[in-house]
């Protein structure tokens, strides 16, 4: 049975955690077959029949109650992420790393959008709650990350790289 993909923004830093806590903790908040992915707040695992908001919700208050961080969390279904992936306009990319998808938590307001400035050399395209992004001289001289694309959209939003997206699907088939 696929399970759910939970995505906990800003893990890293002053907020990091360790994955084999993370996992307890999940697991004692009553999220089954908890599995991580890196160190970057990529959560495969059961979801107990819960709503994607409700099982947002546990993960954030469990985050919230051990590591004392208030941390969004954007949660997909397995079908939610192959279709996300399916989307990604840019999944032939010869770079995985270089392309992104930022996970939004709502779909944006009606009328909300963004224009990528002509200085960069970033493709973007907003497609429900997901923007794909491209960049082709890589992403850390960028200055469209997720905040960017936040702010034009008003949503919170979290970003993985196309390679990360590949095996958050493996995992949760």
């Amino acid at each position: 049975m696929p399970r759910t993909v939970a995505l906990i923004r800003g893990v890293g830093g002053p907020t990091a955690m360790k994955m084999p806590a993370l996992r307890e903790v999940l697991a004692s908040a009553g999220l089954g077959e908890v599995e991580t992915l890196q160190v970057a707040g990529n959560v495969v695992l059961d979801d107990g029949g819960r709503s994607p908001d409700e099982t947002a919700a546990a993960v954030r208050d469990a985050v919230r109650g051990a590591f004392g961080f208030d941390l969004p969390v954007i949660v997909r279904s397995h079908a939610e992420l192959a279709d996300a992936h399916a989307r990604n306009p840019f999944a032939d990319a010869a770079e995985g790393r270089w392309v992104q998808t930022v996970f939004l938590d709502d779909p944006p307001p009606a009328g909300a959008t963004f224009e990528v400035p002509a200085e960069c050399p970033e493709q973007a395209v907003l497609d429900g709650r997901e923007v794909f992004v491209r960049y082709p001289e890589g992403i850390g001289g960028s200055k469209l990350q997720a905040g960017w694309f936040e702010k034009r959209l008003g949503v919170t939003g979290t970003a993985r790289n196309l390679n990360t997206v590949a095996k958050l699907l493996a995992m949760s088939a």
